[in-house]
């Protein structure tokens, strides 16, 4: 009882006014973050968690997070601490006069609670009162038109079939399939609403389709029935009950008004670490030794998912601290965006009172060694700002010169590359590896774009090659920034170790005083930051979205209050890949048949482009025919909503050309080192294998193709190679690809922890399968981390297809959950209190003393 009077206050207590939020530092940031030093006992609200249902026009929010912390070094979630509560909200349908539903917000998902009695169609029914939850399918309002012998496709297989409708013209008899079998039917007239009831688990004549039939029309050639609103809820329930167990949280209390849940163990918020709290919802905590996380969605779901900033509803400012779209660096605590309502007249900004500002905030290269170089976000959007005074650059900043330009790769992954292979790097710069002097000390490489030399350099080990350019008016920017950590020369063969690749686009985006981005005008440019103003008065007008400048809006309630919040859409693209289908070479002038699919089915309306320019759309089989006149390299990229886009690289080439272009193909398409590949040569056009073609292994004769085209070879080293196809009379051909490491090809499986909960003190028994999928022995360091922390390790020897189960024994000193893993086998363990053995005899011994006097008492 204790604990649910205390979630209903903190409940009742987080849904207060935004302009508390503005001044209460117990809520309204997303980040908590000890170094600003915010309440031990904090709440995450609707208000100001995008991740938290929360309905603007009502100003109605259900799910609230409270955590309680002992101190700002506190890395420990007691038992209990950590507290979630949700309620049902009235929200309305968006056919208004069905008047409205209970919705509910539920570990950071929407649900269906139940009909009440502000419902026109139905009496009260309560489907959370049944301790159960579903999802809303379809509320809409849209008008329809359905012609006789026609169906409405619905939601999760229902369709509703227009059988007939009757001579008068004024009723229509329906049917209601789900896969193909009736469920129901029934005779409807104009003006009234279909209502299938079913039984949802425990709940008895459930709505769980409503079809508003607006008109009936009967004509001489036609018959139509139109529709107007539609509301279907799933009949695939969750069910929810008291002593539930959702992660590392475990349901309390379930009734018609509210659900509770708290942690039955110890949640430990360890550096680097994401945490699975419920369902979708983790907790994402800062690798850094100040204590610093956030609630943060799960959205690997292909969708569209809304970021949004805290709610207000008066002058407010938006940081990266509660505006989620916001550029933000959890790591090292580092945002630079706000956005500020200045002032407010009515529902009216004034000129100048929407401020937009953003500053330059250095943050450390992936390879640590380099230091650091600036970042900035503008417009919801990462960009690269500029370097401090470093090993390779003296001070520059882009952001003086009104220019940003974006990050394209910053990494520390260590890489081979081999004399006569290029090191692939983005907007088709290859850094070529041409060859190793004599004594082993230093590598001379050569940087190419589009296949055109741009520089080259001699490197030693341990040693940075760097391109520098010029970007706009900022002279000397290091473009690329290479470390070649070692290099080796062998008597068979030569290597390069690389390890950390930096690249920024030398594509920039230019900024000057009174550009305009939407609404907002540039106001300043300094070699600090950047801010804009909006030029002309922005009116809030209510249930408006209101477009301020790139992906940011702002959102306002459809309410006679003034409630808003700024807020940037983020999509997670679909599974579904688009492929295209061409040749790989094209004669200009002549017509190519582009076809684009999906999982092997055609793709109609998907949109084809050459080097970001539209050619046309695909046709119902999928197809697109062209003519394609310039000469040269393309890539060829389809898009479609919904799916994922499909590139490919090709070739147009002149007809003089054409009888003389060669093609080469790697067999199998996965190469490791010490199998044998086949290489194969063949004219472009036509594909007719090649004979008597040279063949060269990075820069190295390997021999002529036989009379099929083809040549054996065997790769020794893996890496990036490139091979190379000449025979006189014929343009000569190349092929850079990669040879993957023979090496031992080590899995995990069958991850085993005993007992699942012991005492504090006491220990557990891990096991897990190991296996070696190569085609070589070897051996592994087999390493055991517990909360991320490596505690112990093992070493083992195996051969090609063998298998073993190494056990661990751990100790569980500290009090919670304790995530486990070794390789990619995840698990857990419980670690609770010691048992009060005494104590505990001591109290029964009491119990039973008391016990045998009352009864010796009654007796008497």
């Amino acid at each position: 009882m204790k604990i649910k009077i205390l979630m209903v206050t903190m409940f009742c207590l987080g849904l207060l006014s935004t302009t508390a939020l503005a001044v209460n530092n117990s809520t309204g940031n997303r980040i908590w973050d000890a170094n600003l030093q915010p309440s031990l006992n904090y709440s995450w609200t609707p208000l100001s968690y995008s991740g938290f249902y929360y309905d603007l026009d009502s100003g109605e929010g259900s799910e609230m997070l409270t955590i309680k912390l002992d101190s700002y070094s506190d890395r420990s979630i007691e038992r209990d601490d950590l507290m979630y509560s949700t309620r049902p909200i009235e929200t309305a349908f968006e056919r208004r006069e069905w008047g409205s539903f209970q919705i509910i917000g539920f570990m950071a998902e929407r649900y269906f609670a139940g009909y009440s009695n502000n419902t026109a169609f139905t009496k009260q029914v309560s489907l959370i009162a049944d301790g159960q939850l579903a999802k809303v399918l379809i509320n809409d309002n849209d008008q329809k038109s359905l012609f006789t012998g026609s169906s409405l496709v619905l939601k999760e297989g229902y369709v509703l079939d227009i059988t007939e409708i009757d001579l008068n013209g004024n009723k229509v008899f329906i049917t209601l399939k789900k896969n193909d079998v009736q469920v129901d039917s029934t005779v409807i007239a104009s003006n009234q609403d279909y209502i299938y009831k079913t039984r949802v688990g425990s709940t008895d004549d459930f709505p769980l389709i409503v079809v508003h039939l607006d008109n009936i029309f009967r004509g001489t050639e036609t018959n139509a029935v139109f529709v107007k609103g539609i509301f279907q809820v799933s009949d695939s329930y969750i069910s929810v009950n008291s002593g539930d167990r959702y992660g590392r949280m475990t349901v309390r209390t379930v009734s018609p008004e509210m659900i509770t849940m708290s942690n039955p163990d110890v949640i430990n918020l360890n550096a680097g670490r994401t945490i699975d709290i419920m369902g979708k919802l983790k907790f994402v905590v800062a690798d850094d030794r100040v204590l610093r996380f956030a609630p943060v969605v799960d959205m690997k779901e292909p969708g569209t998912y809304e970021l949004r900033g805290t709610v207000a509803d008066g002058p407010f400012n938006w940081t990266s601290l509660n505006f989620e779209g916001f550029y933000y660096n959890i790591d090292e605590g580092i945002g630079t965006e706000s956005l500020e309502v200045k002032a407010l007249n009515g529902r009216t900004i004034p000129q100048d009172s929407l401020v937009y500002s953003t500053t330059a905030q250095q943050v450390s290269f992936e390879h640590n060694s380099w230091g650091k170089f600036e970042v900035i976000g503008f417009l919801a959007q990462k960009y690269f700002a500029g370097y401090p005074d470093n090993a390779f650059s003296n001070s520059v900043s882009m952001v003086a010169e009104g220019k940003l330009s974006k990050v394209l790769i910053d990494n520390d992954d260590k890489k081979s590359v081999y004399p006569g292979a290029s090191l692939i790097l983005e907007e088709d710069y290859l850094l070529e590896v041409k060859e190793v002097d004599l004594n082993g000390n230093k590598v001379r490489v050569s940087l190419t774009k589009n296949g055109n030399e741009v520089d080259t350099a001699i490197l030693s080990s341990n040693t940075d090659y760097v391109y520098k350019t010029k970007l706009g008016t900022s002279d000397e920017v290091p473009q690329i920034i290479v470390h070649f950590d070692q290099i080796f020369r062998g008597r068979q063969y030569d290597a390069i170790f690389v390890q950390g690749v930096f690249q920024i686009s030398e594509d920039y985006i230019t900024l000057e005083g009174s550009d305009r981005f939407g609404r907002m005008e540039v106001s300043s440019i300094s070699d600090t930051g950047i801010s804009l103003k909006n030029r002309n008065s922005i009116t809030l007008a209510k249930d408006n979205v209101v477009g301020i400048m790139g992906d940011i809006s702002i959102k306002v309630a459809d309410s006679d209050t003034l409630r808003y919040y700024p807020f940037v859409m983020a999509t997670t693209p679909s599974t579904e890949q688009l492929s295209i289908e061409m040749p790989s070479t094209v004669i200009a002038g002549e017509s190519v048949e582009i076809k684009v699919t999906s999982q092997g089915a055609a793709v109609e309306g998907a949109a084809v482009k050459f080097d970001n320019i539209q050619k046309g759309t695909t046709s119902n089989e999928g197809i697109l025919t062209l003519t394609l006149s310039q000469t040269g390299k393309f890539k060829v990229t389809t898009e479609k909503e919904g799916y994922v886009s499909g590139t490919l690289d090709i070739e147009v080439i002149s007809p003089e050309d054409a009888t003389r272009k060669l093609e080469i193909e790697i067999i199998p398409e996965n190469v490791y080192a010490g199998d044998v590949m086949t290489i194969a040569v063949k004219k472009a056009i036509g594909g007719e294998p090649m004979e008597g073609v040279s063949l060269y292994y990075d820069g190295n004769a390997i021999g002529i193709t036989s009379n099929d085209g083809t040549l054996s070879y065997t790769p020794k080293d893996a890496g990036t190679h490139k091979i190379r196809a000449e025979i006189n009379g014929f343009l000569p051909a190349e092929l850079i690809f990669e040879v993957d490491a023979m090496e031992n090809m080590f899995k995990y499986s069958d991850l085993a922890i005993e007992p699942a909960m012991v005492e504090q003190g006491k220990s557990v028994t891990i096991s897990v399968n190991v296996s070696n999928a190569g085609t070589s022995a070897g051996e592994v360091q087999i390493e055991l981390f517990l909360n991320g922390n490596k505690t112990d390790v093992q070493n083992i020897l195996l051969e090609p297809g063998e298998e073993k189960t190494l056990k661990f024994t751990a100790t569980g000193n500290q009090l919670g959950t304790i995530d486990v893993q070794i390789g990619d086998q995840k698990g857990t363990f419980e670690v609770i209190a010691k048992t009060p053995f005494v104590g505990i005899v001591a109290t029964l011994f009491i119990l039973v003393t008391v016990a045998a006097f009352r009864n010796r008492r009654n007796k008497e």
